[in-house]
């Protein structure tokens, strides 16, 4: 399995304000935070009043290089602290989540976003595949993109 976490204090930002942004997106909301890197961020269709089972299409470059573009379900709605997004391929759920924990402190907002992709168990063995995709210039450049854009979020909100 391929775990990515960027783990960062965000002063002047609340979990509330973050988490409320990431749960109910839109397409001219997600371009206003970072034109340059953001396409589309969306809800495709609506699961409950807690936004759990939500539908949504995400598209952003990441770097010059790299782009992150998927159709995810909302698995778990945890306000304001945590949400989960499960990646979604023609309705069947795929080994790749992203997770996002917002945490209000003192110091400001501590913010973790783990992008975990791939197999346990019997399927552990095509973890490689995924490799393939999410290289070391990927993963740099997610890094970069991440040390970024949560700033930004908190300029534009």
């Amino acid at each position: 399995m391929i775990k990515h976490l960027v783990e960062l204090t965000v002063p002047g930002a609340t979990a509330a304000g973050f988490y409320d942004f990431m749960i109910n997106p839109s397409d001219e909301r997600y371009r206003q935070w970072w034109p340059e890197e953001h396409i589309q961020f969306h809800i495709l269709k609506r699961g409950d009043d807690t936004h759990r089972g939500d539908v949504v299409f995400f598209d952003e470059k990441v770097g010059d290089r790299h782009r992150l573009t998927f159709r995810a379900v909302v698995a778990e709605a945890d306000r304001p602290n945590r949400i989960v997004w499960q990646m979604v391929w023609c309705g069947v759920k795929l080994p790749a989540k992203v997770e996002l924990w917002l945490d209000d402190t003192p110091g400001g907002l501590v913010l973790q976003h783990e992008l975990r992709l791939g197999f346990r168990g019997i399927g552990k063995p095509l973890d490689w595949l995924i490799g393939l995709y999410f290289t070391k210039s990927f993963k740099t450049a997610l890094e970069t993109h991440c040390s970024i854009e949560w700033f930004k979020l908190r300029d534009m909100l």
